[in-house]
């Protein structure tokens, strides 16, 4: 007795290869991306806003003469989200720097920031 084996995304009649489990590469693809769509969206986001910020860093860092410590409300402007980093460094001198990929920042004072960039 044969069965007949159908698309698992629209339900067609197959034919061909007997592990074959989608008459197309649409059917194929669009199926997967069903399946996985939610969570890469939502990494997706999250690396986005993290590159965003990165650049935002990059760009402001590029633009201060002598390192000097620019206002938070800059970074702001930009779009900068103190929400998403990469990691953070506590330095033996208990500097706090929080980082995006290799641009990292600290507060000094309430109102400022100074920016800096890991080489390693």
């Amino acid at each position: 007795m044969e069965t007949t084996k159908i698309c698992m995304y629209c339900a067609k009649r197959l034919s061909g290869r007997a592990d074959k489990k989608f008459c197309n590469s649409y059917c194929r693809s669009t199926h997967h991306n069903d399946l996985l769509g939610n969570k890469t969206n939502y990494m997706r986001q999250i690396n986005y806003l993290l590159q965003k910020n990165r650049r935002i860093l990059a760009t402001v860092f590029a633009t201060v003469e002598n390192k000097k410590a620019v206002p938070v409300n800059e970074l702001y402007l930009k779009g900068f989200s103190v929400n998403h980093f990469t990691h953070q460094l506590k330095t033996s001198k208990e500097n706090h720097y929080i980082y995006c990929y290799d641009y990292g920042y600290k507060m000094v004072g309430k109102s400022h920031v100074l920016i800096v960039q890991d080489c390693n």
